[in-house]
């Protein structure tokens, strides 16, 4: 092995080397919490505005059974104060 093809080698091995190192720190870069927690908060708001978008749409082509599911949802949230309020209503019949 002559001199040059050891110093071609050892400049071989050093950029191989620089370069294994910008690929470590651009690793560590991306792996720090938080730019994973910027990227899963970006793909979440993505994924909601696609979910919004497809519940527009299914809104927009079943207007009827859209507010119906609406007005089930509502009486089922506020279904104590209904019960409490019709309550009153018999109790004042008697």
């Amino acid at each position: 092995m002559s001199q040059a093809d050891i110093t071609r080698a050892e400049a071989e091995v050093a950029a191989a080397r620089e370069k294994l190192l910008g690929s470590a720190h651009a690793l560590q870069a991306r792996l720090k919490p938080s730019v994973l927690a910027d990227d899963a908060l970006k793909v979440a708001r993505e994924k909601g505005q696609e979910v919004a978008a497809d519940a527009v749409r299914a809104v927009k082509q079943r207007p009827v059974i859209s507010s119906a599911a609406a007005i089930g949802l509502a009486a089922f949230v506020a279904r104590k104060p209904i019960a409490r309020l019709f309550g009153m209503w018999r109790s004042k019949d008697k």
